[in-house]
């Protein structure tokens, strides 16, 4: 099979709410290079990849290189996603695939990027990063009281990056905003349309920088990589 031609949209438009600071978690540095940067950096390992999107908020103060494309997010992830699908299939050469990735997620190992890349090459729908959940799940109350144990059989994380077929991707994406919806993330937009989306399991250091403590566990584990 031919390759497809990939495109890749890193999304860094978040405000940070559960983070709880006065410097957006995106640019935050770890060995002096902020979380954005880190994430382009890891993207361009791959070199098939033929642009990369960044995806910010307003009156950003990000420096990008020449070679990197801005767009203005939204106000919510799936808002943002959904602007940037609309503004690449304005492009003249729409990409065949596309790989959406979260800023927040610096500990990506390049070894899950080039299978899941690969992969989604060969992949009519898209695919998934992911890792099997190993932790007793319990739901909880607003006291932190325990109210349900849930089996965690057949459970997995997903992560991202996340990679699909453009087009299927921006139509689900399409029919989300028309219906007023949100969604968490890729996979959840595709399984709405009636899609079928597999997962590859992966290192579960991939981790999301969401509140301080990640914070800690993360620059620790980018010591290691």
């Amino acid at each position: 099979m031919k390759n497809k031609i990939c495109d890749a949209i890193v999304l860094a438009a978040g405000a940070s709410t559960r983070f709880n600071s006065s410097v957006p978690k995106q640019f935050l540095k770890i060995n002096n290079k902020s979380l954005i940067d880190i994430a382009v950096q890891n993207l361009s390992s791959i070199k098939k990849i033929r642009t990369i999107y960044i995806v910010l908020k307003k009156n950003n103060t990000y420096k990008a290189r020449k070679d990197l494309k801005i767009i203005i997010g939204g106000n919510t992830r799936t808002k943002s996603v959904f602007k940037s699908l609309n503004f690449v299939s304005k492009i003249e050469d729409v990409p065949d695939n596309i790989l959406i990735h979260d800023a927040a997620r610096p500990c990506l190992d390049t070894k899950d990027l080039k299978e899941l890349f690969a992969k989604g090459n060969n992949s009519t729908t898209g695919l998934s990063l992911g890792y099997p959940l190993t932790n007793a799940l319990k739901k909880v109350n607003s006291r932190l009281q325990v109210t349900n144990n849930i089996k965690r059989d057949n459970l997995y994380m997903s992560f991202t990056p996340q990679i699909f077929n453009f087009s299927k991707l921006f139509l689900a994406y399409t029919d989300i905003i028309k219906k007023e919806q949100n969604v968490d993330d890729e996979i959840e937009a595709m399984t709405k349309s009636g899609h079928k989306v597999k997962l590859i399991k992966s290192s579960p250091s991939n981790i999301k920088l969401t509140y301080q403590d990640d914070f800690k566990v993360i620059k620790t584990l980018m010591k290691k990589i």
